[in-house]
């Protein structure tokens, strides 16, 4: 069961609160920003793979402030925003940490949805779902459950091919030509994960723990599970489809697949902008790492927000 915990909200005056929403497993840890005088519309910022935060930052590396920066942006427009962290991510506790070997990716829905009942219990009207990356098939896959309530779908930079495809794409693009003994085993390994086979870390060359380490394996496997493309197909919300030209990790042809089978959707490309929903001036992979994605002072591509609030305002 879930509990609130969350202080009495003044829909008068802008507002920035943390939240706690208790789960079986631990606590989701978030922030809940309103704007002056009230909002009667939320947006869920679901952040993408890996130890992203509610900020969109990672130890990994990561430095973007991506998704404090939209949400500011949505919050001046007039519409509240909630992000939150993951499971086992930032302030997002979990008791047993050694659980979360176990975990697949219908959890990661599990808890989106618990802070979208979060967002209704407090008595909005319409609750936005935007989600980059890996988020965005989180938003889709909440937007087909009946006991959930979405009224939008924002897909950020998202997957329109199975996680297998997209897998064997980005690794080509950095393990080809110099490395083809190593991408033949990635895509080996893949597949055995796809299977359900338990691989054992002997077996995976250093170059690839990072990627496929045994405590990831059924998280991936159940990533290979669906195909963005089928989801959407069956979408009935309307959807926001943003990519951009400079995105190192998901192309343009991602969100052709996706525009191609949804119901009712609308398309914007940004031509500069990067898989972390800002400029650059190279699609060069390192030099991206280097000079944006851990650059915090780099400002959102201009537009996205304004194309974002549009999108929730028609």
């Amino acid at each position: 069961m879930m509990a609130m915990v969350f202080a009495t909200l003044n829909m008068v005056e802008a507002a920035e609160q943390e939240v706690e929403i208790k789960c079986d497993w631990g606590v989701l840890s978030a922030t809940l920003a309103m704007p002056e005088g009230g909002s009667d519309s939320a947006v869920l910022i679901v952040a993408g793979s890996g130890p992203t935060d509610r900020h969109g930052n990672s130890g990994a590396g990561l430095n973007t402030y991506s998704y404090k920066m939209l949400a500011d942006e949505l919050v001046k427009a007039g519409i509240a925003v909630m992000r939150y962290d993951k499971r086992g991510v930032g302030l997002s506790s979990i008791n047993d940490p050694s659980s979360y070997v176990d975990v697949v990716f219908e959890d990661f829905v599990d808890d989106a949805s618990k802070c979208i009942d979060y967002l209704r219990s407090l008595g909005f009207r319409r609750v936005v779902v935007a989600g980059h990356s890996e988020g965005g098939a989180i938003a889709l896959h909440l937007a087909l459950r009946e006991d959930v309530a979405v009224d939008k779908l924002v897909l950020l930079s998202v997957a329109g091919f199975p996680m297998e495809k997209i897998l064997i794409a980005q690794l080509s693009a950095q393990l080809v030509p110099q490395y083809m003994g190593l991408m033949v085993t990635a895509t080996t390994l893949i597949q055995r994960i796809k299977r359900g086979e338990e691989v054992a870390i002997e077996s995976i060359p250093q170059e690839l723990i990072s990627i496929f380490h045994p405590s990831v394996q059924k998280f991936l496997c159940s990533s290979m599970a669906f195909d963005p493309a089928e989801l959407i197909s069956r979408v009935e919300q309307p959807v926001l489809i943003v990519s951009g030209g400079r995105d190192i990790q998901v192309t343009k042809e991602n969100a052709a697949q996706l525009l191609s089978r949804a119901k009712q959707a609308t398309h914007i490309h940004f031509e500069n902008m990067t898989h972390i929903l800002k400029d650059a001036d190279t699609s060069d992979r390192i030099e991206q790492i280097m000079g944006v994605y851990t650059n915090s002072n780099l400002a959102l591509t201009e537009g996205l927000g304004e194309a974002v609030v549009n999108f929730i305002n028609l």
